[in-house]
């Protein structure tokens, strides 16, 4: 349908490629004649332009510049009346429009400029009014596809038809392949090859919204071989018009139905369902089965929270959260048969069904992928997270009861052991009941009892006491490390070991008296009771 020289040579009998053979397939969009030597700086792209060359009849050599300027620009190519002011093509023009690929053609002097202006103009015109109807008539076929709430393999199989090329879409939003094609290599390619790698190698038009990139059209098309005809690209704009209509609805229905998803996984981690015929009921309206017992793993994002100190702090961090949620629910949705999840502000919580004979073997398996997930946290973010485990539990009605237990795992994992670690409940022993003590009123009065009074002195002097007497107990009341953690001299640290002793009234080389501030920074830290007041877990 587009225009092409050689199309344009067909038209007239005695038109002849002088040079620049190689350059046939370029697009004409209009004929123009040449009224001035710098006729290029008017060029818009795709001219044929015509001229008798008297303009350089003086000297023919000129012709050369012109070529290199009319190639420049954009224009198609050059018509040139040879035999009525210029003899002959000099050689060194002729190779310099074999060189650029730019053809160069005879006229015959008989043509007046009118003789192929108007055929050329005509045909033009009624191409691009052929454009425009094909552009109709595929615009409303790709509409009826969502009209009639087809889905996106509809809309690639319809670009198929009518481009008659291999060709797929990989959606970025669900992570899926939608191909058409016939040719194994170019399917293996859009499975096997990463995303980078793929738009390298073929055309590809980006589905987006603003700077949101839904996915990518790709054609099975070189990346520079520019076969595509108008048309071929009208097709595929239209493609994309509804390819991100239907994602939008895609993106909808997702966000409605995980919503009342997440409403279910919620209420059975707050003991909001009191019957399993309710649980089963309710599971079933998303074709999920709870009927093998679940154990319920929390994966946390460490210091979240801290990030939200400042406005300036806090831009771009819940996009980076939800960026992590995705990379950690993709691998467990890959390590695990039936993982169900939600999201509780910094924490993403999993429901897992066993998917191993041996419980033991399970609960191995849970540990390996949360260290391995913790990995990938680590790698592709600039958080760790910390991993809690609760029990298995038989009945979907008790699952309540393993998600405590993978909280307070995740809790009194970070206050022993710190931050980016995996801790399984029933592996923390005595901490457990610990923690269950750092809850009590007791606990609160056991801790203001030798620590209020250097909570008050730091906060009422600006000091760091607290923070120091942390990173003590952390390394084992090691003074000289101590104070290289915290980066000030020994001496420095020698003089504050010695303040925070009087002020707690205690004697700190004492084994009894330091096994009270440890227990005490531990209830402390499990319990968040002094939260406001601790910068440093231990």
């Amino acid at each position: 349908m587009d225009m092409k020289v050689k199309n344009l040579m067909e038209q007239f009998e005695g038109f002849e490629v002088l040079a620049g053979k190689g350059g046939l397939d370029r697009r004409v969009s209009t004929v123009t004649v040449m009224d001035a030597p710098d006729i290029y700086n008017w060029m818009k792209g795709g001219e044929f332009l015509i001229t008798t060359a008297y303009i350089m009849k003086d000297n023919p050599l000129e012709l050369k510049d012109l070529v290199i300027k009319l190639n420049e620009n954009g224009a198609s190519a050059l018509g040139i009346k040879i035999g009525r002011f210029i003899e002959k093509l000099p050689q060194e023009v002729k190779e310099t429009g074999d060189g650029l690929n730019f053809p160069i053609i005879y006229i015959p002097t008989n043509l007046a400029f009118s003789d192929v202006i108007n055929p050329v103009l005509s045909k033009i015109v009624n191409a691009q009014a052929k454009k425009l109807m094909m552009s109709e008539k595929i615009h409303k076929s790709f509409t009826q596809i969502v009209i009639e709430g087809k889905g996106t393999g509809h809309i690639v199989e319809t670009l198929y038809g009518i481009l008659d090329r291999n060709v797929a879409f990989m959606d970025l939003v669900f992570n899926r392949n939608y191909i058409r094609s016939k040719s194994n290599k170019f399917k293996d390619d859009i499975e096997d090859l990463g995303l980078k790698t793929v738009l390298d190698k073929y055309y590809n038009y980006p589905v987006q919204i603003g700077s949101s990139i839904y996915g990518y059209i790709i054609v099975e098309e070189g990346k520079d071989d520019n076969s595509l005809e108008d048309l071929d690209r009208i097709t595929i704009e239209h493609a994309s018009t509804v390819l991100k209509l239907n994602i939008q609805k895609e993106i909808s229905n997702h966000q409605i139905e995980q919503k009342y998803r997440d409403e279910f996984i919620q209420d059975l981690l707050v003991n909001n369902i009191k019957t399993v015929e309710e649980a089963n009921n309710r599971a079933a309206l998303y074709g999920w089965k709870m009927d093998k017992g679940l154990v319920c793993l929390i994966v946390d994002i460490d210091d979240f929270k801290d990030r939200f100190i400042s406005l300036e702090k806090t831009k771009g961090l819940e996009e980076k959260r939800d960026n992590i949620f995705r990379l950690i629910a993709e691998k467990m949705k890959k390590s695990f048969y039936k993982c169900f999840y939600t999201n509780y502000s910094d924490s993403i919580v999993f429901l897992i069904e066993p998917d191993v004979n041996s419980m033991e073997d399970f609960f191995r398996k849970l540990k390996r992928i949360s260290e391995e997930v913790r990995k990938e946290v680590r790698e592709n973010s600039q958080f760790t997270a910390t991993v809690g485990i609760g029990s298995y539990k038989e009945s979907v009605i008790d699952i309540y009861i393993s998600f405590i237990e993978a909280q307070k795992a995740v809790r009194i994992g970070r206050t022993i052991y710190d931050k980016d670690n995996t801790h399984v409940y029933s592996d923390l022993g005595v901490y457990k009941m610990l923690y269950d003590v750092s809850l009590e009123d007791e606990a609160n009065s056991f801790c203001s009892q030798y620590l209020e009074k250097l909570m008050n002195y730091d906060r009422e002097n600006n000091g760091e006491y607290l923070e120091t007497l942390g990173r003590l107990v952390k390394n084992d009341w090691n003074l000289k490390k101590t104070a290289e953690d915290l980066f000030i001299h020994y001496n420095t640290m020698k003089y504050r070991f010695t303040k925070i002793s009087e002020i707690v009234n205690l004697d700190l080389n004492n084994r009894e008296d330091k096994f009270k501030i440890e227990l005490c920074l531990k209830l402390m830290n499990m319990s968040r009771q002094y939260s406001l007041y601790m910068k440093t877990s231990i």
